[in-house]
């Protein structure tokens, strides 16, 4: 499991994959944030521009309803 701190809001969440990179989500401040993991863990972690399609997933999966 990889401990994420969000470089906005620095609040701590993890991950459970040991190899991603891509968009992710705090779950305090809502920031959306690219993270890089390899071997569980964190190479890297920006606040910066999302890639649309991934951006829009992202948020089709948040805002589902029921």
């Amino acid at each position: 499991m990889t401990y994420i701190n969000c470089p906005k809001c620095n609040d701590q969440s993890y991950f459970n994959l040991s190899s991603y990179t891509g968009p992710y989500r705090c779950m305090k401040c809502r920031e959306i944030f690219n993270i890089v993991i390899e071997n569980g863990e964190i190479k890297s972690s920006q606040l910066g521009k999302q890639d649309p399609d991934k951006l829009k997933l992202i948020k089709t999966y948040y805002t589902k309803e029921g």
